[in-house]
């Protein structure tokens, strides 16, 4: 052992640094000491092969005190790990005491501008999911593409969801900052051309572009935040960065239906633009890069590790199994080929990305010791998947159920759902602060993941003539149990996994929480048109049920009573809420299946944890 072989040159509990010429001309067995100038020497151990080993072995007959001297070797990245006497593998460290190269953190004014940044950032990302929801029909009529509405979502969710494992891996491999400034400039370029867009394909083009960037850029924001504070910290910057979702699904219709009625609708993109300038500036001013060893490859070395055939596979698998949702019982019949065929595509394509990924083992856009062999990252991405389910369904259609049945306006419906978004917020805001002051994050999680399958469940009873009471209570209780829960997902990942692990780590729990969001519209929009489709034709046998859902939510109060009777008019309003609270047996499920997932995540300490890595040079 090192330290054995040390204590032969120990005294009275110093250590005698080795001289210049031994380490130049031999290769030394123990890692070097600080010498009595403070400087600590950099030399490799053949049999270690982490970059960084801490022991703390005492030699017989010293005390602690005389002991707390420690080997160490220093490679160019800064994780800090420790050998498993189980089976050789390296583990993260956890520190009894504050981060011993905390200085390479940011703090103050420049950790300030760095969070607005990335702030404005996701917030610009999750603002385009939603704005463009109250644009769709000033768009459909002076492009006259009515038929085209189904794609101005899917092409921005296709890139976004099936690009962020891939850019995971670049993260991991390339110069972070300019991979997310990269990512940036392709999402404001997508965002320009959909608003100087002089045709509908133009603006779907468009759509896939900022998606593209899109997809590079939570994750980023996430890795940004997680080399630029110690983990003891991150959870606040996690929650308030994740924030900026809840924040943007209210704001966004709200904002949209301002800017399309008062000035147009394409400012529903160019408003991206002077945010993502200031998301640049603060990320290339004063985001510190980490320096890390093993982005130190080739070119070629570095694509290899990109994964190139999985990530292919990977996106045309996701595009398959987006398009037979967006199509199945809306677009088509579910027993069209169309659909099925994207379908059988999908399952083909998901067993030929799962034997790439297995074969590609380490260097696999999944990589299976990552997904499968760490219970917490696999349990985060489950629960990342169930939550974002649940919680997207509520937001598209509470605004329905709003418009439809009480009879608000698009801005109005909004303004119905800040009791949600308010105590979303709050909630996720002081159990970042809790989670940092007392290092634990299962309680949070296991008591937001009950609660939020509760508040479900209770949204799930709205009827036409339910007041505010209800309909505010029910959203303040979901809201409070998914603001605990869902940012658990981000910081149980970087507490469990080693700094290089980490881009990847983020890209696989926000891909899930995309992929979440994906698919959960389109199943609700499935049941949801499936159950409003059935309960008019059955309540309404003799009205033309298709002709009152194309009126759309906002038409039930003006077209509709055009249509039938006064008395009939009740009966559409019941159909309109029985298809909502139907829609809304979706989150029931996710909800209780993410309580249930989240029984197996592990119990760490995050306020004694050693962090990965440091935010600068």
């Amino acid at each position: 052992m090192a330290a054995a072989q040390n204590s032969n040159n120990q005294e009275e509990g110093n250590i005698k640094p080795p001289s210049t010429n031994e380490t130049e001309n031999s290769v030394v067995e123990s890692a070097a000491e600080q010498s009595t100038t403070g400087t600590e020497k950099e030399v490799a151990d053949p049999r270690v092969s982490s970059d960084r080993v801490e022991t703390n072995s005492n030699p017989p007959g010293y005390s602690e005190e005389e002991t707390k001297t420690k080997e160490t070797a220093v490679l160019p990245n800064q994780a800090v790990t420790e050998v498993s006497s189980h089976d050789g593998t390296t583990a993260t460290e956890p520190a009894e005491e504050e981060e011993m190269n905390a200085q390479n953190y940011l703090t103050g004014i420049p950790l300030l501008l760095l969070t607005i940044g990335l702030c404005l950032t996701t917030f610009t990302v999750a603002l385009d999911n939603t704005i463009i929801a109250t644009a769709i029909p000033r768009i459909t009529t002076v492009f006259d593409s009515l038929n085209d509405v189904g794609w101005y979502g899917s092409a921005y969710l296709l890139t976004t969801c099936s690009l962020q494992p891939t850019f995971g891996k670049i993260y991991s491999f390339f110069n972070i900052k300019w991979t997310f400034i990269v990512a940036l400039i392709i999402f404001e370029g997508g965002s320009i051309l959909c608003a100087a867009a002089p045709n509908s394909l133009a603006l779907i083009i468009g759509r896939a572009i900022a998606g593209a960037g899109a997809s590079g850029l939570f994750s980023g924001s996430m890795t940004v935040i997680g080399f630029s504070v110690p983990m003891r910290k991150r959870a606040v910057f996690i929650s308030i960065i994740s924030n900026m979702f809840g924040i943007a699904s209210v704001v966004g219709p709200i904002l949209g239906g301002t800017l399309t009625d008062n000035i147009s609708w394409r400012w529903c993109f160019w408003i991206n633009l002077p945010f993502g300038g200031v998301a640049i500036a603060a990320v290339f001013f004063f985001f510190k890069d980490p320096k890390r060893d093993y982005i130190n490859l080739t070119l070629m070395e570095k694509i290899r590790e990109m994964d190139l055939p999985g990530a292919g596979t990977l996106i045309s698998c996701i595009i398959c199994l987006l398009l037979a949702l967006q199509w199945g019982g809306a677009v088509y019949p579910w027993s069209d080929s169309q659909v099925w065929g994207c379908l059988l595509g999908f399952g083909l394509l998901l067993i030929l990305f799962l034997i790439l990924q297995w074969r590609r083992g380490e260097r696999a856009t999944l990589p299976p010791r990552i997904l499968l062999r760490q219970r917490t990252v696999l349990v985060s991405a489950l629960l990342s998947t169930f939550l974002t389910m649940a919680l997207y369904t509520h937001v598209y259609y509470l605004p329905i159920y709003f418009q439809a049945v009480k009879g608000t306006s698009a801005e109005g419906s909004g303004i119905r759902t800040i009791a949600y978004l308010i105590s979303n917020t709050v909630t996720s805001f002081v159990v970042g602060a809790l989670v940092t002051a007392l290092g634990h994050y299962v309680p949070f999680l296991w008591g937001g993941t009950a609660l939020f399958a509760v508040g479900c469940g209770l949204l799930s009873t709205l009827q036409v003539n339910s007041g505010a009471g209800k309909w505010i209570g029910y959203q303040i209780m979901s809201g409070i149990g998914a603001g605990a829960a869902i940012q658990i997902p981000f910081i149980a990942i970087q507490a469990v996994l080693p700094e290089k692990d980490m881009p990847i780590g983020n890209a696989i729990a926000i891909f899930f929480n995309s992929l979440g969001g994906a698919i959960s519209v389109s199943i609700a929009q499935n049941i949801f048109q499936g159950t409003l489709l059935s309960s008019l034709r059955s309540a309404l046998p003799d009205v033309d049920a298709q002709s009152i859902i194309s009126a759309g939510a906002t038409g039930v109060q003006g077209m509709v009573p055009d249509l039938v009777s006064q008395e009939q008019l009740a009966a559409v309003y019941q159909s309109y809420t029985r298809a909502v609270d139907t829609a809304f047996y979706l989150p029931i499920a996710t909800a209780a299946a993410g309580f249930l997932v989240s029984l197996g995540i592990e119990w760490k300490n995050v306020k004694g944890k050693k962090t990965q890595g440091g935010g600068g040079h």
